[in-house]
């Protein structure tokens, strides 16, 4: 039976884009074909020239709608403004791409343009959102909800029942305990444990985990 492989445009030409490409090309059963990244400027290693298909203004102009998109930019505030603003006008259908050493519950939700890298485990009823990056090692647990335009570091764990509202970001190895709720735009530095919810936006360091910037 002959496979049709999705085609994928990758928005991005940093290191979040370069490893995308490589677990695509690493996959032993092909599901997509990279038709170009596209970015302002070309990859830093020539490596990657192939790839490399031009700016986003000349990727607006050669998008078909059969075609697929994931913008992989690690920087939830880029992230987020060049899908709604840059391809707001597309009406682009986003894939997510989930890696196949992935673990996920039969009974959890994934939303669109999400990357999910080697070794991530997704539990039972737990929710992400759209267009929210799970680097490896990462680990959501059961029914906790992770909003859009989330980034997570490797080796990250969300803990049971927690709700993280959009656009936070982790630090490698951080640690999010049972039931704690944090706020939009919120950061939780490396190797911290956040034990407690805060009520504002803020950068949280440590262990646990304290407030050393309350964001407006």
């Amino acid at each position: 039976m002959e496979i049709t492989l999705k085609k994928l445009h990758i928005i991005g030409t940093g290191g979040l884009a370069k490893e995308l490409i490589g677990y695509i090309e690493a996959e032993t059963e092909r599901r997509y074909i990279i038709v170009g990244c596209w970015g302002d400027e070309e990859f830093n290693n020539p490596m990657f020239s192939n790839f490399y298909k031009g700016t986003i203004k000349e990727f607006k102009k050669n998008y078909n709608q059969d075609e697929s998109i994931i913008v992989a930019i690690a920087s939830n505030k880029i992230r987020k403004s060049i899908i709604e603003e840059e391809l707001g006008q597309l009406d682009a259908t986003f894939e997510s791409y989930i890696h196949p050493s992935c673990e996920i519950n039969p009974f959890c939700e994934i939303g669109v343009g999400c990357l999910l890298a080697p070794q991530v485990i997704l539990a039972a009823d737990c929710k992400v959102g759209n267009h929210t990056f799970l680097n490896t090692e990462c680990v959501i647990g059961h029914d906790s909800v992770v909003g859009d335009f989330n980034c997570l570091f490797p080796k990250v764990e969300i803990c049971g029942e927690c709700i993280i509202e959009e656009s936070c970001t982790f630090g490698i190895g951080s640690l999010v305990l049972p039931g704690i709720k944090m706020r939009e735009g919120s950061k939780l530095d490396a190797m911290s444990v956040l034990r407690e919810t805060i009520s504002e936006s803020a950068m949280f360091v440590g262990n646990p985990a304290k407030a050393v910037k309350i964001f407006n």
